[in-house]
């Protein structure tokens, strides 16, 4: 389906054609889009203290509030104790 371009708007360099049945003067508007459900977290070893070696080992990564509503726990690596160990979500602070 054609569309017929009767004027034609600049929106942040582009030209964008209006559509016959716009009531806003021929302005062509764009949405906002809408905020997603994603936030970022930080988890930090949970082994790191127990062991008495110096260093936080501590990553920020994105989680899903809606798929992930508790506390999110990932195996990641330690540089400080040279291997994989636990990792659990921390409160920003």
């Amino acid at each position: 389906m054609a569309m017929a371009a009767t004027t034609c708007s600049t929106f942040v360099g582009r030209t964008l054609p209006t559509r016959p049945g716009n009531h806003n003067g021929g302005r062509v508007t764009m949405m906002a889009g809408k905020k997603g459900v994603r936030v970022v977290v930080t988890v930090e070893c949970t082994e790191q203290a127990e062991s008495g070696v110096p260093g936080v080992s501590r990553y920020t990564t994105q989680k899903s509030k809606r798929n992930t509503p508790g506390r999110l726990e990932l195996m990641k690596y330690n540089k400080y104790l040279r291997r994989h160990t636990l990792h659990r979500e921390i409160k920003k602070k």
